[in-house]
């Protein structure tokens, strides 16, 4: 189900919150699949929230925001795998991006482009060496609003 740029923004940008209140937890050491419902706080919307850690590299992570469904409308690579931007792409066409990067949607491409979290200047990512404080810069540049807390687990 293809969106147009304005719709990816539109729903990207919405204010939204998390709707199960219990802590969120970031394990050091354990395989970690996290969904999170999120609903706009308009209630016409819903959103899906994925918090996932690698299984044979633990440092990596991702984050990832879905509308719909199944429209990618974020993702957040902590650590990732080397990704390749498709040559025709809008940011950094055909060249490789190392180590942690965004996935945005954009129309014609969905979420095949990636983008350093550094070069995202209207809503900056602080430090993405920190797991805790990434996915809180992460949860605002989806225009999550409210979320519990966020806890560092063993």
């Amino acid at each position: 189900m293809p969106l147009t740029q304005a719709e990816a923004e539109q729903l990207l940008t919405m204010p939204k919150a998390l709707i199960d209140a219990s802590p969120i937890e970031l394990t050091l050491t354990l395989t970690l699949d996290q969904y999170r419902d999120l609903i706009s706080v308009y209630r016409r919307e819903a959103f899906i929230l994925t918090i996932e850690r690698g299984r044979r590299k633990r440092t990596r992570l991702k984050y990832q925001t879905r509308a719909r469904k199944i429209v990618i409308l974020a993702r957040l690579d902590l650590d990732g795998a080397p990704h390749r931007n498709p040559d025709d792409a809008p940011y950094r066409p055909g060249e490789w991006l190392e180590g942690t990067h965004l996935h945005l949607y954009r129309e014609g491409f969905e979420d095949r482009v990636a983008f350093e979290p550094a070069d995202v200047q209207d809503r900056p990512f602080q430090n993405t060496q920190d797991a805790v404080k990434s996915l809180e810069d992460f949860l605002r540049f989806c225009g999550v609003v409210s979320w519990p807390p966020i806890q560092l687990g063993i």
